[in-house]
């Protein structure tokens, strides 16, 4: 079989390409996690007889390849840069690029997420299952940037961030055995502040979890007159200096940032004898978890920040308070920035993220540790994508 000129400069160039590859990844080494991309690259296949007699080799290599191809993240970035300049377009990946520099992601449901009614069946579910008739089930819906600023969207971009949020709140009301409380409202007034969602990542910021939680606590005096709610006043609000480029950024790329972000501290200005706060194994914990603010990666998720991100249990102890309620919060990321201030009015906080957690049935749970109030708090994107949250009997996630 003759091969002409021009096929053998492709198989040249093709093993030359391959070499050249090889040799690029010996040097720099295979990258483990994609930062920008916020998962796990795929790592060089091994070539045994079977997987290169069956082709299964090849596809793997050609997806190892394209996750370990030299340069990628820059190549990422200079495609979006390009496409910003020359197409001018405003929406990537799902995220809109607003005028006033905030990228506002769109939510649109599909078949396989979970209904409002759904949702609301599994917490009345949940209510009714406890063995203690006593204990308080409070549910919160944490507004999302999207919710908040859906009206920032043109009109021919869809998301339903208000119509399912408007659904599930009122199905809540209906049952009528959650005590329920909807945060848009507390969020609303405020909306004209700085600094209560950021800019290029989709959560809200401490000082706007602050306002939901003065609401969460209004609700919950209405059956329990013990709790002494803290003032925006007992904390000093301070901006850490080091750049955040969020989930947003890391969606469209630093190319579509107008504002970078900076993380928010509550600094209390009262004193307190020190929190025991535990979570992955360790009891000298903080609220902050100032390790991620030292990170190199610009793409670094520093809203990590907040309680070391989303750990599966963490159990917060207070000297400070004599009384005897137990606080459990279900919760998903948007709690996070909000636990420094629930955890201030109980002598015992506890915290399970449903996504992570799988010891034992959040039934078993409340029993054993003696818990006194239950509160949900979500945000309507979580809820409807992520059935696991409102599982709670699956100890084998």
């Amino acid at each position: 079989m003759k091969i002409s000129i021009g096929e053998l400069i492709v198989v040249i160039f093709f093993l030359s390409f391959i070499f050249l590859f090889s040799i690029w990844s010996v040097v720099k080494g295979d990258e483990t996690n994609s930062v920008i991309e916020n998962r796990k690259l795929d790592q060089r296949p091994d070539a045994t007889l079977n997987n290169v007699l069956s082709g299964e080799y090849f596809k793997r290599f050609e997806s190892y390849y394209n996750d370990q191809f030299p340069l990628r993240s820059e190549w990422i970035e200079t495609k979006n840069t390009f496409e910003k300049t020359v197409f001018q377009q405003n929406l990537i990946n799902s995220t809109f690029v607003h005028d006033d520099g905030y990228l506002i992601p769109t939510l649109v449901t599909n078949e396989n997420n979970l209904k409002p009614e759904n949702i609301a069946e599994r917490i009345n579910s949940f209510a009714s299952n406890i063995k203690n008739k006593d204990v308080d089930i409070f549910f919160a819906l944490a507004p999302n940037k999207t919710t908040m600023m859906e009206h920032k969207l043109p009109d021919y971009i869809s998301s339903e961030a208000n119509k399912l949020s408007d659904q599930l709140i009122k199905e809540l009301l209906n049952i009528g055995k959650i005590k329920t409380v909807d945060l848009r409202d507390a969020i609303k007034p405020h909306l004209v502040e700085k600094n209560l969602y950021f800019y290029t990542d989709h959560h809200w910021k401490p000082k706007a979890a602050f306002y939901g939680y003065r609401t969460i606590i209004s609700k919950i005096q209405e059956s329990n007159d013990i709790l002494n709610p803290l003032s925006i006043n007992d904390f000093s609000w301070e901006e850490s200096n080091v750049k955040f480029l969020g989930s947003d950024a890391r969606n469209t790329t630093e190319s579509y940032v107008k504002y970078p972000d900076t993380v928010t501290i509550a600094k209390p200005k009262f004193e307190e004898k020190k929190l025991e706060i535990c979570y992955r194994g360790n009891c000298n914990r903080s609220f902050y978890d100032y390790r991620y603010l030292e990170l190199p990666d610009k793409y670094t998720n520093r809203y990590k920040v907040y309680f070391s991100g989303d750990v599966p249990e963490g159990i917060i102890r207070n000297p400070n308070v004599s009384n005897d309620h137990k606080l459990l919060i279900l919760k998903d990321s948007y709690a996070n920035t909000m636990i420094q201030f629930l955890a201030r009015n109980y002598s015992e906080t506890r915290i399970l993220d449903m996504r992570h957690y799988d010891k034992k049935s959040v039934y078993q749970y409340i029993e054993d540790n003696n818990i006194t109030e239950v509160l949900f708090l979500h945000n309507i994107n979580s809820l409807v994508t992520t059935p696991s949250l409102t599982n709670f009997n699956n100890t084998s996630k």
